[in-house]
């Protein structure tokens, strides 16, 4: 076969990957049969079928950037203060252009970049501030915000699980914490009052963005069951208080949302499920 034709085959195999027309394994068979001269497997250094190939490239190219990474946070403390402000968006730009890029043929290797990505961005964020002796109280507010945003828009974009979820937990660590401060004793019908409303909310995001895919309505749809409980969690973890029925509030709740769930079952099953 001439080596248009071949081209154009491996074009359309790659294709095929990518859009997961065939699964992985028969990818990977027709990869090496039509692609006689290895050609793609080398142009392609970073790939999961170089690693599985044992690429000696790939891996010396691994090693060097892992080795790499770990340098760079060991000796950040010492770099000046404009280097690290450029380190750490470089850093997570780059986990995370490999975990958009991979999510189409390694959903766990993506993810994995994603949450990588966003643990630099908040934990060299944090240590910034700390280090540079700034007011804690103000700027690591902002910084979670500033990351609960990017989280949300981009894990929406992307549809991607992860990012949605952390972006939703910073965002009610952030909501927790703000009438934590404003309100330090509340009642436990007023704490029904400040989080169910927000389940409620992200139960019509998830009837709202089904159409749009499945994966995003779950994301949407466990958030708002966690939340439906996150009255319990902040009276005990935040505020340190436990009512003498707290026990049967929270069988009570268990019991209503039950039933809920068992009445709507037909209507959220299908939001949900693919």
């Amino acid at each position: 076969m001439d080596r248009g034709k071949r081209e154009v085959i491996l074009d359309e195999i790659e294709y095929w990957r990518e859009n997961r027309l065939l699964p992985g394994h028969y990818c990977d068979f027709l990869m090496n049969l039509y692609d006689v001269d290895q050609e793609r497997g080398d142009k392609k250094v970073l790939s999961m079928n170089s690693l599985k190939q044992g690429n000696i490239r790939t891996w010396i190219f691994t090693f060097i950037v892992v080795c790499f990474i770990c340098l760079t946070i060991l000796y950040f403390a010492t770099f000046p203060f404009l280097v690290q402000l450029v380190c750490i968006p470089l850093f997570t730009a780059l986990c995370y252009t490999g975990g958009i890029r991979l999510r189409t043929r390694n959903s766990l290797a993506s993810a994995f970049l994603l949450a990588i990505g966003s643990l630099l961005m908040l934990g060299l964020g944090i240590f910034l501030i700390r280090e540079h002796g700034m007011d804690e109280r103000v700027f690591i507010t902002l910084l979670v915000l500033g990351c609960a945003l990017i989280w949300c828009i981009l894990g929406y974009i992307i549809s991607s699980p992860v990012l949605l979820y952390i972006g939703f937990g910073a965002f009610v660590l952030l909501y927790a914490g703000f009438f934590a401060q404003v309100k330090p004793v509340a009642s436990w019908l007023m704490l029904q009052g400040l989080w169910l409303p927000i389940s409620l909310l992200l139960m019509w995001f998830c009837w709202l963005v089904h159409h749009r895919g499945k994966k995003l309505a779950a994301v949407y749809f466990t958030t708002s069951l966690a939340v439906w409980f996150m009255p319990e969690i902040d009276e005990v973890f935040l505020r340190g208080q436990m009512p003498e029925a707290f026990a049967l509030f929270c069988m009570v709740k268990v019991a209503l949302i039950c039933i809920i769930l068992f009445v709507l079952r037909k209507k959220w099953i299908a939001w949900v499920a693919a």
